[in-house]
């Protein structure tokens, strides 16, 4: 099965002056995961309407910002070609959305809310303007199940999404009392009708694959009652034993279970956001065989007992929420 690609060197545009864990040399490992594919690339739009998901002050900011190379915060920067890069990495996911395929984009884009820093975060946590969200907002595409594997919750695409009841987002990430931006609890599920439509499901320290596992038959769950008619991966690998910036240890076989949740929807788009070393080559790669259908059985790292039993604390408590508004 052939992999549509969206990619561009522009993308490689946005860096900082001083070093930072965000840099180009992500784009490098990304592309070196898909050796062994079958692969076309596509290039991106550069789209002109960024207000389609973020305020016009905000907008406005990155601009300047990016103007006079300034940082937005102190985890977020910009350069002269930032504000141009991130209107690519708009347009390359909505490419991504038109040809079922992955944009391999950068800056990326899920702490990004409407104004910017999104649900009490302190930062940006290094995003620039929200990626996944665009072609969901350009097109007014209904009935879309977004699934954030990145071990950041995805605070910006939950905020943005949260009174929404056509858009489900399943968030899964690590125990925010450990980890950025520090919320993405179980009881934020959205409000009004959009009530329930807002799922986190959280990891603690040193989990590992066989916690995804208990997981990943809740998300089934919530899939075949919701009935999406689009899936949108937010598509993170940090949470990758080793991966540099948290403290789970998820292997190819996470990943690639996650690929497999979208090998029967016939739309669906995948955005790239964290992941910044061998989370980058390995997860990605692993991701892409489950998507793609390639039979693989991967060896499962296992939790230690006392860290399981943290985690299925927090399940016990999530059951109990889910169990509201879906069939769990």
């Amino acid at each position: 099965m052939k992999i549509e690609v969206i990619y561009d060197d522009i993308y490689k545009f946005h860096s900082s002056k001083r070093y930072h864990v965000e840099n180009p040399s992500r784009l490098e490992k990304a592309l070196s995961a898909l050796k062994g594919f079958e692969v076309r690339f596509t290039k991106p739009y550069k789209i002109e309407d960024p207000q389609i998901i973020h305020s016009e002050d905000y907008v406005n900011l990155v601009r300047k910002s990016s103007e006079l190379e300034d940082e937005l915060d102190a985890d977020t920067y910009t350069n002269k070609k930032t504000y141009e890069v991130a209107l690519y990495a708009l347009g390359g996911a909505l490419k991504a959305l038109e040809v079922n395929g992955i944009a391999l984009v950068r800056p990326p884009g899920h702490h990004a809310g409407i104004n910017g820093k999104a649900l009490g975060a302190p930062t940006l946590g290094f995003c620039i303007f929200n990626n996944v969200a665009y072609p969901i907002k350009k097109l007014r595409l209904k009935r879309v199940a977004i699934i954030d594997f990145d071990v950041h919750y995805g605070n910006g695409t939950q905020e943005i999404f949260y009174d929404d009841p056509e858009v489900l987002h399943i968030d899964i990430h690590q125990d925010p009392r450990t980890i950025y931006p520090g919320t993405g609890y179980p009881d934020m599920v959205g409000k009004g009708e959009a009530e329930g439509t807002k799922v986190n499901l959280l990891i603690p320290p040193l989990g590992g694959d066989d916690l995804y596992d208990e997981l990943f038959p809740i998300i089934h769950s919530i899939l075949d009652d919701f009935r999406p008619s689009v899936l949108a991966f937010s598509a993170g690998f940090d949470a990758y034993k080793n991966d540099g910036l948290a403290s789970l240890n998820v292997t190819e076989y996470t990943y690639y279970n996650f690929g497999r949740l979208g090998m029967n929807f016939p739309r669906r788009y995948t955005v790239l956001e964290g992941g910044y070393s061998t989370g980058l080559v390995n997860g990605l790669r692993a991701f892409l065989e489950g998507l793609t259908g390639i039979e693989k059985d991967y060896r499962q790292f296992k939790s230690s007992d006392s860290v399981k039993s943290r985690f299925m604390n927090y399940l016990s408590e999530e059951r109990n929420i889910l169990r509201k508004y879906w069939s769990i």
